[in-house]
């Protein structure tokens, strides 16, 4: 069972926080609450779901995930349909890190590579980086006990030192 205060990541909003319990309903809940950008919501969760959720990771995975960001490989999953393969990177964003730091990198790669060959890149490239990116700041965020900005500056200054690797 999770703790009030520990960070946890729920599979549709990302980073949490267990605020409390609430036993007063039909079944038990946790009580959760999610940030997005300036938004704070506040919900319910099964208790009995409770094993859908997990930690966020450790400071030291953390650090690990950064350092070997530029090495990391992209995801090669492909699938004529697009929706199909927007599914899959969307399931993939529900499971936390480094899953969602991968995706970020292959949405930002398959951009590119659309761009360079004068190739309009598909519409879901930008909704799943969007999500991916903003999931993966987050809970590097809170991993390290930083802000979001302390993150974003910790990724631009490793692109300018191997801009073109990522």
């Amino acid at each position: 069972m999770f703790r009030i205060g520990e960070h946890v990541i729920h599979p549709g909003q990302g980073v949490c926080t267990v605020t409390g319990y609430d036993e007063g309903g039909a079944a038990p809940m946790l009580v959760l609450e999610s940030k997005q950008g300036h938004a704070r919501t506040r919900m319910l969760y099964p208790v009995a779901q409770s094993d859908r959720l997990h930690a966020t990771v450790s400071r030291e995975e953390a650090e690990r995930l950064i350092a070997g960001y530029l090495d990391m490989e992209c995801d090669s999953f492909t699938e004529r349909n697009s929706s199909l393969e927007e599914t899959h990177f969307k399931q993939l964003l529900k499971r936390g890190m480094p899953d969602t730091m991968r995706v970020a990198k292959t949405m930002r790669h398959r951009i590119r590579e659309a761009e360079r060959l004068s190739k309009k890149p598909s519409s879901y490239y930008a909704r799943v980086l969007k999500e991916a990116h903003r999931r993966s700041v987050e809970e590097l965020a809170v991993a390290l006990e930083c802000s979001e900005d302390d993150i974003e500056a910790r990724f631009e200054q490793m692109m300018q030192v191997q801009p073109s690797d990522n």
